[in-house]
């Protein structure tokens, strides 16, 4: 029994240094680089502005455009969407593109809506203008988010 138990306090003397010791060795950085470095947030609001001007010019286009022409516009539109949506962003960025996947999508809206009055004769134009209104709050809100991500930027 004197035995069993001198090996007992032993052991746990033993754990207890090894275990001690582990927490004074110096502490190492983890080479896992920061999803919101100064460099990536550079790149995604590059790209955010990009595409925001991308649509800014399609919208453009499509106001000077007569109602029957729209539908090239308008599939330019929906890649574009389809693209915003599929861009991979950093946690921090994700009101930003939020923002922009409405601004595209609305603006999008805004002239399938239009396009598809003329095309099945049916107005429906509260809903085109709620879509068209809320185009332009989203862009509005695009600008905010980017100026976010901008100040982030400068902190860094």
């Amino acid at each position: 029994m004197r035995t069993r138990t001198i090996f007992t306090c032993s052991l746990i003397t033993g754990l207890f240094l090894i275990t001690s010791c582990n927490g004074l060795t110096t502490a190492k950085t983890t080479s896992t680089p920061d999803p919101c470095s100064k460099e990536v947030l550079e790149t995604v609001v590059g790209d955010f502005e990009d595409l925001k001007n991308e649509l800014v010019d399609l919208a453009a286009a499509a106001e000077e455009t007569p109602v029957e022409e729209l539908e090239p516009i308008v599939l330019q539109m929906l890649n574009l969407e389809e693209e915003i949506a599929g861009y991979e962003f950093p946690l921090c960025a994700a009101k930003a593109q939020s923002a922009l996947y409405s601004y595209s999508f609305h603006t999008e809206q805004c002239y399938l809506g239009q396009y598809a009055e003329y095309i099945n004769q049916v107005s429906h134009p509260e809903d085109v203008a709620y879509r068209c209104e809320q185009a332009e709050i989203f862009e509005e809100t695009v600008d905010l988010m980017l100026q976010e991500l901008k100040e982030m930027i400068a902190a860094k």
